[in-house]
């Protein structure tokens, strides 16, 4: 089956992160003014541009001894910018200022830790690999409703798939379209991965309307739910995606809509611990596969 292939803002990027207090700084040392993509994301999201100047500050002098005048460079950060988008000379990256010992979260499809999961994690052998049912195909089309770090899409499309990024929130969307640019040289990926910033939801709803065709082989769903407690082990990428966005709260609506237009089947990754999302119609998962620590949801579209 063959996806529509977008790369494109649907809706406005905005409104989910209204008053959280977000900035964008360029920390770049060869940049001396703002990127162009700095400039274009401001634009898109509203967010305002922290640029470093420089700002003189005196020392207590010692006794006897001139009072001393040094200049030093650091960002006019608002009060409120609990959040700051930098871009550095690896890349955009998040920063949540009251967690400075997480240091930059950031999007890397060329990380060590990827390519090794890439390499040595099993290929169409992965839990998650199965669970798309990828295997003995020549290509699979998937649309991953809830993109987050990407890594889940990274996986899909190493084995082959050709996904479809979706995401609403307008710092994870770019944190990713970031993280694209800088993986045009990796040539499986650049052909297989695109990304669309919008609400899922309205996504499906609004290329299904009148569609007699279904919208994607495999629609792929990883809702944010509350961890059962505070943990070390919860990834600092995790922790940060639940304060900034909090919980969804729509999975079970956005699960409906999919199963009405996945071509061969729906996918829900869910925490080993959790019960499978529980549906109007009392519909059950077809199947599961497991993981380590999570478990593979999988209705199939008879």
């Amino acid at each position: 089956m063959e996806m529509r292939k977008e790369s494109t803002s649907e809706a406005p990027q905005n409104d989910k992160n209204k008053g959280i207090g977000i900035v964008i700084l360029v920390e770049d040392k060869d940049r001396i003014e703002p990127s162009e993509d700095a400039k274009a994301l401001s634009t898109e999201t509203g967010f305002p541009i922290v640029t470093q100047a420089a700002v003189t500050r005196a020392t207590s002098p010692k006794k006897g001894a001139k009072r001393d005048k040094r200049t030093t460079t650091t960002p006019f950060l608002s009060a409120d910018a609990l959040w700051q988008l930098v871009y550095t000379a690896e890349g955009l990256s998040l920063r949540l200022s009251n967690e400075p010992s997480w240091g930059d979260i950031r999007v890397d499809f060329a990380s060590a830790a990827l390519n090794y999961r890439k390499l040595h994690g099993g290929g169409r052998n992965e839990a998650i690999a199965k669970a798309i049912g990828i295997k003995g195909k020549t290509s699979l089309s998937v649309i991953d409703c809830t993109a987050g770090m990407g890594n889940d899409s990274f996986v899909m499309a190493s084995v082959g798939a050709e996904v479809t990024m979706l995401e609403r929130s307008p710092v994870i969307a770019a944190l990713l379209e970031d993280a694209l640019k800088r993986a045009q040289d990796i040539p499986e990926l650049a052909e297989r991965l695109s990304l669309v910033k919008s609400d899922a939801y309205d996504y499906i709803a609004k290329h299904t309307s009148g569609a007699e065709k279904a919208l994607a082989d495999v629609i792929y769903l990883d809702p944010m739910f509350p961890h059962k407690k505070k943990s070390a082990l919860v990834k600092k990428e995790m922790r940060a995606f639940q304060q900034l966005l909090g919980a969804d709260m729509d999975s079970t609506e956005l699960l409906e809509l999919a199963l009405k237009h996945a071509g061969s089947r729906v996918v829900v990754k869910r925490p080993s611990y959790a019960e499978p999302i529980a549906l109007q119609s009392g519909r059950k998962p077809d199947t599961e596969i497991t993981s380590k620590k999570h478990r593979f949801d999988v209705y199939i579209q008879h």
